[in-house]
């Protein structure tokens, strides 16, 4: 495999999931640039960004920069996420919450890819977790090679069933095509074969992007149940069905979906 032009990114996955709805988002962080005519490292960059964003939230909300993200702990009031071990009530958690999404501007643009398989759907045969990583593993390699980029993935840990859909789609990745067909029927394999290494796990205590991954996928999910009126409770009256809209635009990889203005990727 040969270096691409455009460089090396590192896409960091987390999935969120209840009965009916699974999510699962990936961003993208530079790794590899090639800056006047030298190849640099860039990803301590856009660590220091997040770390910037992490010490603001301490600052402004009082969570500590050590304290590990949870958005499901984190929104529902539970995990004491205050200095000194205190506890948000939840609605001002919510409020803290929403005011994280909306300054992910530490994110490079187009990174974020989110997809959520809803009750009942199907992809080539496969439902919920599979379908959701397939639908994944496309728009991830689609990315790729729009910008001519090499990519390899961190996964949380915990989730070793990971590897072996990873290992699949390097070598076979079924595709459907926007037109209708390909000339050799309605599905193609086109494999993640610019991404390379073999699947990787972090610890997502010991990784401020992972945490933010969590921290978006969340959202996706409960932005889709909101569009298919299927948010209750008091997710809906604190107004988590529209925390997804408060990321930043440009971050949001809207090429993904070719139906949706956010570029989240429902599944039904």
């Amino acid at each position: 495999m040969n270096l691409k032009p455009g460089g090396v990114d590192v896409w960091y996955v987390d999935e969120s999931g209840d009965r009916q709805f699974f999510a699962i988002t990936a961003v993208a962080v530079p790794f590899l640039r090639e800056i006047d005519g030298l190849w640099r490292f860039v990803w301590d960059d856009h660590l220091r960004a997040v770390q910037q964003f992490r010490r603001e939230l301490s600052t402004k909300h009082g969570v500590p920069v050590r304290k590990e993200l949870h958005a499901t702990k984190f929104v529902s009031g539970r995990g004491r996420y205050r200095r000194n071990r205190q506890q948000f009530g939840r609605r001002a958690a919510v409020g803290v919450y929403r005011w994280m999404l909306a300054r992910l501007q530490c994110l490079q643009p187009t990174s974020i890819i989110s997809v959520v398989t809803c009750p009942g759907a199907n992809l080539y045969g496969f439902t919920k977790f599979e379908a959701s990583l397939i639908a994944l593993f496309q728009r991830m390699r689609r990315a790729s090679v729009a910008t001519d980029r090499n990519g390899f993935v961190f996964f949380d840990e915990g989730h070793g069933e990971y590897r072996k859909l990873y290992r699949r789609a390097r070598v076979n990745l079924p595709t459907g095509s926007m037109l209708g067909g390909w000339p050799t029927g309605a599905v193609t394999n086109l494999p993640m074969d610019m991404f390379v290494k073999d699947a990787n796990f972090k610890d997502s205590g010991h990784c401020y992007f992972t945490q933010i991954v969590d921290l978006i996928v969340y959202a996706a999910r409960l932005r889709a149940r909101s569009e298919l009126g299927q948010l209750g409770g008091w997710q809906a009256t604190l107004g988590l069905g529209d925390a997804y809209t408060l990321i930043p635009t440009p971050a949001l990889n809207t090429y993904a979906s070719r139906t949706h203005p956010l570029g989240l990727v429902l599944l039904k």
